[in-house]
């Protein structure tokens, strides 16, 4: 005889092949799809027809199942080591590029990763071997090192933020921008109204890749500078 209110010793439907891996695809899929607010563990057990403390046995909370998610989207980007095969600063623009495209590949979980402290932690370390591989064989000293990483790794959380929040491949500021200046006082931001004025819309033109690359070698030229100097 079963006792009323007992639950049964079977799993429910989703249970058996319940994992770590499989809790995590689907939240991602629910990020991905719907942003950040809609996950929840209750809603994450219901996409993957389980009972909602069975996700406990993996994951204690949702703070986890972020942290796992950083792990599980930019664990693999580390890039292989090149050796000396690959000058350093191509190796460091590489490193940029796939963490770049680590967040823009899932830009709800990015806008969450970049602004929480804990998952920006979760996010370096699973990323940042290949940025002070690089800047180590520039020959910087180490705080050096930490300080350029650091400063690239800002540039790309403020960049990828921005294309979040455009998501489209360019951004039209020449028109507005174009319209804003020539109507400024005849005496107002000469050196401005001379430089837009003389690139007109096409000069103006702004693409999300283009304007990646432009501020990566600026970086790369200013940390070049910084080792040509020790």
């Amino acid at each position: 005889m079963v006792n009323v209110g007992k639950r049964s010793g079977r799993p429910r439907a989703g249970e058996e092949r319940l994992s770590r891996e499989a809790i995590l695809t689907a939240a991602l899929r629910i990020v991905d799809d719907e942003g950040i607010d809609a996950l929840t563990m209750r809603r994450l057990a219901a996409t993957l027809q389980v009972n909602p403390m069975s996700l406990y046995h993996h994951l204690p909370n949702k703070a986890a199942v972020l942290a796992g998610l950083a792990e599980l989207v930019f664990a693999g980007l580390e890039l292989p080591d090149p050796g000396d095969a690959v000058p350093w600063d191509e190796q460091l623009k590489e490193a940029a590029r796939a963490y770049r495209n680590g967040l823009r590949q899932h830009p709800n979980l990015a806008l969450q990763v970049l602004s929480d402290t804990s998952a920006v932690s979760d996010v370096v370390v699973v990323t940042m071997e290949p940025f002070y591989r690089a800047l180590d064989r520039a020959g910087l000293e180490p705080r050096q090192i930490f300080e350029a990483a650091n400063t690239l790794i800002d540039f790309i959380h403020g960049f990828s933020l921005g294309e979040a929040s455009v998501r489209a491949e360019t951004f039209e500021l020449a028109p507005d921008l174009l319209t804003r200046v020539r109507a400024l006082p005849a005496d107002k931001a000469p050196t401005l109204k001379r430089i837009v004025g003389g690139l007109g819309v096409e000069g103006l033109a702004y693409d999300f890749d283009g304007g990646f690359e432009s501020g990566l070698s600026t970086l790369t030229a200013g940390i070049a500078a910084t080792a040509r100097r020790r």
